[in-house]
């Protein structure tokens, strides 16, 4: 299956500019750019067994929300002083 896409200007400098520094064609560079992009998992899908697994555990949307900001101020807490 082939496909064609219409990018701006911009973007395509950007791209050649990036594959150039790279010792690579634009057409290489840019379908390489596409298939990171294609591989990469979504944050939902990368976390998807942590959500399992608080699930298991029972903990409400709420409590893991308070554990998070109770964490998060416990490090800003110890960065500060």
């Amino acid at each position: 299956m082939g496909a064609t896409i219409n990018i701006s200007t911009e973007l395509e400098e950007k791209l050649a500019g990036r594959a150039a520094a790279q010792g690579k064609g634009f057409e290489q560079f840019a379908l390489e750019a596409l298939e990171r992009a294609a591989d990469t998992p979504t944050i939902r899908e990368a976390f998807a067994d942590v959500r399992e697994q608080i699930e298991a555990l029972g903990i409400s949307e709420e409590e893991l929300d308070t554990k998070i900001e109770a964490a998060v101020d416990e490090v800003r807490i110890k960065h500060r002083g």
